[in-house]
């Protein structure tokens, strides 16, 4: 609402034995104050909420942006409702049920059949109308998060798969760091470089399939994509076979073998980020999301620094034609549609793309912002591993290539099933050919 809205003209409150005093001045009054009282009364009725989930430095820069809203919105009010990621989705699938979900919110699960029973809202109008304005967002970035072609949701914050590096190790060892267009034989001959140079028990780089990292599927897509392909088909069906899955295990069990990376009983030591083999330094380079990098650092004794999955591009290791990393969301922001106040919530979700004063406050909380020109605003205000993250998200989405099939609803089982195959052959539990006629045959099942 606008600001002259927010008058307030205080009825006098006379002595009984005055009541009949003045009563047309009186009457004129009450017809003059009439009109502020509705606009108060409308104001009041734009009681929205929003949900969310997060770290309490999410939840507190959330805040302060909803008390930004209201103040731009006298009157109205956006009530929060945040907490851990454990039950989120469970509660807000029982809003939606009970026709009482928030207006504005981050879903963690279950979008397809939201949107297939009418529960989101359908974004493009307002993008067309320019209500919601998308013109500094990567279109490649935006292609990820359409079902059916069509907008729902918004990135709230931009991530992607990466490898974090040690940077004292690297100075230590005489490595020098990789760049952002580094390729896999960069990346084997700097993880063969540091695990010879440095201590015993210190390794290269951590192994693909690390517990609490990217898991092995993510970087395998990455590879995929580098040959012009996805992980599926629009069919829901796989999208590769055995001889670019043999190719993938043997890299890793070749730089196993060379101790390159750790043995499998030194990986599966990994059950968090706080025992992840950056930080317990056991190796130089760690294969996770962007989107932890505060964390990371804030667990790290030693500088870190973003950089990017390795290309197959001019590489003899895992060769490609074309550059295969994408960008992610961190998360996404959705609509209800069932809203009483479409206009308000477009209006917080445009503002959480787009406004300087919002993203000052977001910093990277969520990611890095899908408006390019907000991403540039702050960048000066983040901490330098926020820094090279921002670095890393920009390189890869000025260079990604426009291919992008969502995953079906099996994708889930088949990234748990390539996990389970990398550490078949990393225990010794089988050779790379029998792990990849496992991974078909179980692939194959799941995906009926």
């Amino acid at each position: 609402m606008a600001a002259g809205n927010d008058t307030r003209i205080t009825e006098p409150t006379a002595a009984a034995g005055r009541r009949g005093v003045l009563l047309g001045a009186a009457s004129l009054l009450a017809g003059a104050a009439l009109p502020f009282r509705r606009a108060r009364a409308q104001d009041a009725k734009v009681n929205m909420r929003i949900s969310w989930w997060g770290s309490d430095d999410r939840h507190q820069r959330t805040l302060k942006m909803i008390k930004l809203w209201e103040s731009r919105n006298p009157g109205a009010t956006m009530a929060a409702q945040y907490g851990g990621l454990i039950g989120y989705q469970d509660k807000l699938s029982t809003e939606f049920a009970g026709r009482n979900a928030p207006d504005v919110m981050q879903i963690a699960d279950n979008r397809e059949s939201l949107i297939a029973s009418g529960r989101l809202m359908l974004l493009d109008p307002y993008i067309a109308s320019g209500q919601l304005n998308l013109a500094d967002a990567n279109k490649s970035v935006l292609e990820t998060v359409k079902v059916g072609g069509k907008l729902y949701s918004i990135p709230w914050g931009l991530a992607g798969g990466c490898f974090f590096f040690d940077t004292k190790v690297f100075a230590d060892t005489g490595v020098e760091l990789p760049g952002l267009g580094w390729n896999w034989d960069d990346f084997a001959a700097a993880a063969r470089k540091i695990s010879k140079a440095a201590p015993k028990g210190m390794y290269g780089s951590a192994d693909i399939w690390a517990p609490a990292g990217t898991r092995a599927f993510y970087p395998f897509e990455f590879f995929l994509r580098g040959r012009g392909k996805t992980a599926f088909t629009e069919a829901g069906k796989l999208n590769f076979g055995a001889n670019e899955l043999t190719e993938w295990l043997s890299f890793w069990d070749g730089l196993r073998r060379e101790g390159a990376v750790p043995p499998a009983e030194v990986t599966a030591l990994e059950n968090g980020y706080e025992t992840s083999p950056i930080i317990a330094g056991r190796s130089a380079m760690y294969p996770i999301n962007s989107s932890i990098a505060s964390s990371l650092q804030g667990l790290s004794k030693n500088k870190l620094v973003v950089g990017t999955i390795p290309s197959g591009l001019g590489s003899k290791a895992l060769p490609a034609t074309q550059y295969g990393a994408f960008i992610n969301t961190s998360m996404q922001v959705y609509v209800n549609a069932a809203t009483k106040f479409p206009k308000q919530s477009i209006e917080f979700v445009n503002m959480i793309t787009n406004d300087p004063e919002f993203a000052k406050i977001q910093l990277m909380s969520r990611g890095v912002s899908l408006s390019s020109k907000m991403a540039a605003l702050v960048t000066p205000d983040i901490a330098p591993i926020e820094q090279s993250m921002v670095q890393m998200v920009q390189y890869v989405q000025e260079h990604a290539t426009p291919l992008y099939v969502p995953w079906p609803k099996a994708g889930s089982q088949i990234q748990d099933l390539m996990q389970r195959t990398h550490q078949q052959v990393a225990f010794g539990q089988a050779s790379v050919a029998q792990a990849v006629t496992r991974f078909i045959d179980e692939a194959g099942q799941i995906m009926e």
